[in-house]
């Protein structure tokens, strides 16, 4: 009977293993709990990701393009800038600027080989008269088509230069009240638009030097005098400054 006892008693001792063996399985079945703990980590790179992009400095806008580029790439502005075209007569030198200050455009559209801005504006002119041209003596607005510009002599200023050439420019600029039209150049003449920077009259000074001495062949301290005498007509009648009100 001692012998049937132990071998029953047998059995216990397996139970005893197994349970030890299912107790360290659920100690087991427990370290998953401290993986989620890592699973939350997630969360704070989350946090992260939520903090606002840091701003990208705003483009700034040129100071001056070609203005029928700046139509066809939608960059003319429509607040307020400058236009200058110049007619250069690339034989005698013979040489015509306009200068228009607009505001407040409504509608910029092409028109024939142009364009035409719907806005209120002002148009200052100015020539160079080189010394072989032959019709000094007639005033401005009753020469030839492709050399009047519309004033008389009493109407502007003018500068002799040490090369017998003379500057011509307009006292005041002209009011253009309700649309005005650019022409697409062609040779040796030119359309740029001018935004408004701090460094704007600077800019217009600079354009006028190197446009008197390489186009008109100006020398450098004629071109720079013109220049800045022009610049002054304009910053004085055509800054913007409730001028389109």
């Amino acid at each position: 009977m001692a012998k049937k006892i132990e071998k029953a008693s047998a059995p216990k001792a397996k139970t005893a293993g197994t349970s030890k063996a299912k107790t360290s399985g659920a100690a087991k079945a427990k370290k998953p709990a401290a993986s989620a703990a890592k699973a939350k980590k997630p969360a704070a790179s989350a946090a992260k990701t939520n903090k606002p992009a840091a701003k990208k400095p705003a483009a700034k806008s040129p100071k001056v393009m070609n203005l029928f580029d700046a139509y066809t790439s939608d960059q003319l502005p429509r607040d307020q800038g400058y236009i200058i075209s110049s007619f250069i007569n690339g034989n005698t030198g013979y040489s015509i600027y306009e200068v228009i200050s607009y505001s407040g455009v409504k509608a910029i559209y092409p028109e024939g080989s142009g364009l035409t801005f719907q806005s209120s504006g002002r148009k200052l002119h100015a020539l160079i008269e080189p010394p072989s041209y032959p019709h000094k003596g007639i005033e401005p607005y009753l020469r030839e088509k492709n050399d009047q510009i519309p004033l008389r002599f009493k109407e502007v200023d003018k500068h002799f230069c040490k090369n017998q050439s003379t500057i011509y420019w307009a006292q005041k600029p002209i009011e253009s009240l309700s649309s005005f039209s650019v022409a697409r150049p062609t040779g040796l003449n030119v359309a740029f638009v001018f935004y408004d920077h701090s460094d704007l009259y600077d800019t217009l000074a600079k354009f006028f030097e190197r446009s008197f001495t390489s186009d008109a062949g100006l020398p450098m301290i004629d071109a720079r005098k013109g220049g800045a005498e022009i610049t002054a007509i304009v910053k004085k009648f055509m800054n913007f400054k409730g001028q389109f009100d």
